[in-house]
């Protein structure tokens, strides 16, 4: 039977919202045939993540023991995972009704697609939420798309922490590249300049925002920007040209 492998890096101290993403998930349909299991990470050397989890079968949960950072962590995720597909998503996040099998049912559907994302609502902490205007029409994306808008408007055209892979391509690419911060979106960027995807027309999952989380902190706003993270996409698709002129 088919098998979607959902990886999730945690830490001790910023994993308050894991039950909340364990409710969004448990009973998510899938297309027909299909299952899934999550497979929880926690890095850090001092672990505890896993004594809050519900006892079933469909978690996998692992402790490195040590301190490695988000790359390293998802990459161990990733090479336990069994499942042809393996889809993202941060402990702090919730899947939307229905949000597994929108991701799934591109790549079950087409075998030439090598990955699949969808919209995300943001939560903020008030409450108040919004959904990102959409840059690309509903379909398939073909490769180079993605990081040719990046570089043209040094925007990312979608958050990419909830995108799925196939998981022989994603091994074959490398798995998470070991960047500071957008370590979801320095995957996709590269790895949609080798495969085509698909881009679905639905709301798959919140994004919530709360205050101690590290993606609002100014330094790791800073770190993302030109020349760290953001710089190293662009310098990547630049690398890339030029040795496709070479050939």
């Amino acid at each position: 039977m088919p098998l979607v492998s959902i990886v999730t890096p945690t830490q001790a101290h910023n994993a308050d919202h894991i039950g909340a993403l364990w409710r969004s998930l448990e009973s998510q349909p899938l297309p027909a045939g299909w299952e899934w299991e999550w497979v929880v990470q926690e890095d850090g050397a001092e672990p505890s993540v896993g004594e809050s989890l519900p006892d079933d079968p469909r978690i996998h949960y692992d402790a490195l023991g040590v301190q490695l950072g988000g790359a390293a962590t998802r990459n161990t995720a990733l090479a336990r995972a069994r499942g042809e597909l393996v889809s993202g998503m941060d402990h702090d996040d919730l899947y939307e009704p229905g949000g597994v099998a929108a991701l799934v049912e591109p790549l079950a559907a087409e075998s030439a697609v090598a990955w699949s994302c969808a919209r995300i609502r943001w939560q903020n902490p008030d409450g108040t939420s919004w959904v990102k205007p959409d840059v690309y029409q509903p379909g398939r994306i073909e490769p180079g798309t993605i990081a040719e808008t990046f570089v043209r408007t040094n925007d990312f055209p979608f958050p990419a922490a909830i995108a799925t892979y196939r998981r022989l391509h994603l091994v074959a690419h490398g798995g998470w590249p070991a960047v500071a911060r957008s370590t979801d979106a320095a995957l996709l960027a590269a790895f949609a300049t080798r495969w085509p995807g698909v881009w679905v027309d639905r709301v798959a999952a919140t994004y919530r925002r709360w205050p101690a989380q590290h993606t609002v902190q100014p330094a790791d706003i800073a770190i993302r920007d030109v020349p760290h993270v953001r710089g190293a996409i662009a310098q990547r698709l630049a690398a890339e040209r030029a040795l496709a002129e070479l050939d």
